[in-house]
């Protein structure tokens, strides 16, 4: 499979602004949904839940709606779709920021970390203009939870103390309740970039390929080998395959399943060139042609970058969305943002592209 025809647009961007890893829906023809995080920086207690919508078919989009705004820093942004067309916006609460924003960590309180911290959801029923109250997933990471066929979620993350795997739940009932069904053996291995020992395993995206069969696509960076590593299901999430190291080198993965059943994995490469990537399966996802990977977007220099998800618009064209920003990644409360420039194109990014 190969790319015939790109175009290249700004879903959404703002001067002194950051918006980074972004979800994406489809509502209906032309209706279409995206969901970020906005922030001043990657790590900074400003971080809040948006949406922007775009009634062309990702040609042009409205203004963020925000949806969720705690004290500390909310981060990433996933959506679904269940089988009855409610949407489930996902994302997880953070301090990863307080070693450089030292003024703002003082004031968190205990009460704060226990009323805050953790994963998250929250659903609309209206198509995303009102959402309900936010509930708590037991785990969860950048991309959860997913919607299955049969009208549960399913979300995989890890447990605090669980040293050996990240752990499985599903919903029947769109996060009232859980059950922990299963897990995904791993291991932690000591990692330079933290100074301690991470699960090898951590950011992942679930596709059902058929009812009852679910891959698991598992990135390994930093504490891995940097390749992305797959487990499978067969009984609907509740055993799963040792992970397999695939022959996809890259950072977090999303699976889209396309009309002719071909998968695309599409995931960011962070070495020169800078890039959005993609590589498809002809066999439920069994090999990839990793012989062909194409590239959905290239950059020139380094920014922070990735964290793709995608659309199928039509057959044989494909809406991706991803991010990019030169914001100092790990910026202090001090630093002056006069001193930034944004001469480039950043924040939420899309490529449209035809394929054959």
């Amino acid at each position: 499979m190969k790319i015939t025809s790109k175009t290249n647009s700004i879903v959404a961007s703002r001067p002194k602004q950051m918006y980074a890893w972004p979800g994406i829906v489809r509502i209906s023809e032309n209706e279409i949904l995206v969901s970020a995080s906005e922030r001043r920086f990657h790590c900074c207690p400003f971080g809040r839940e948006v949406v922007l919508r775009s009634l062309d078919g990702g040609q042009s989009w409205g203004l963020p709606q925000e949806i969720y705004n705690s004290e500390l820093d909310d981060r990433d942004a996933s959506l679904a779709i269940m089988p009855d067309g409610t949407l489930i916006l996902g994302w997880f609460t953070s301090t990863a920021f307080k070693a450089h924003w030292k003024d703002h960590a003082a004031r968190i309180s205990q009460k704060m970390r226990d009323d805050l911290v953790g994963s998250w959801m929250c659903i609309s029923k209206d198509n995303g203009h009102n959402w309900e109250d936010p509930q708590r997933m037991p785990v969860g990471t950048h991309i959860s939870p997913i919607a299955l066929s049969d009208g549960s979620i399913i979300t995989i993350g890890a447990e605090q103390g669980n040293d050996t795997s990240l752990a499985v739940y599903k919903s029947g009932d769109l996060g009232t309740s859980w059950e922990r069904t299963g897990e995904i053996k791993c291991r932690r291995l000591w990692c330079e970039k933290s100074k301690s020992n991470e699960l090898l395993f951590n950011e992942n995206h679930v596709l059902e390929t058929s009812p009852g069969n679910l891959i698991a696509m598992l990135r390994s960076e930093p504490a891995g080998d940097g390749y992305l590593y797959q487990s499978v299901s067969e009984d609907n999430g509740i055993s799963w395959t040792i992970p397999n190291k695939t022959d996809i080198f890259g950072l977090p993965p999303h699976l889209l399943r396309l009309h002719d059943g071909t998968i695309m994995c599409s995931y960011c490469y962070r070495h020169k060139p800078f890039s959005i990537r993609s590589v498809f399966s002809y066999d439920e996802g069994k090999t990839w042609d990793t012989d062909n990977v194409q590239t959905l977007y290239e950059w020139e220099d380094e920014p922070d970058m990735g964290y793709p998800s995608s659309i199928e618009l039509s057959p044989g064209k494909i809406l991706t969305v991803f991010y990019c920003s030169r914001r100092d990644k790990w910026a202090s409360e001090k630093l002056a943002d006069e001193n930034i420039s944004q001469t480039l194109p950043e924040g939420i990014l899309s490529v449209t592209f035809n394929y054959q």
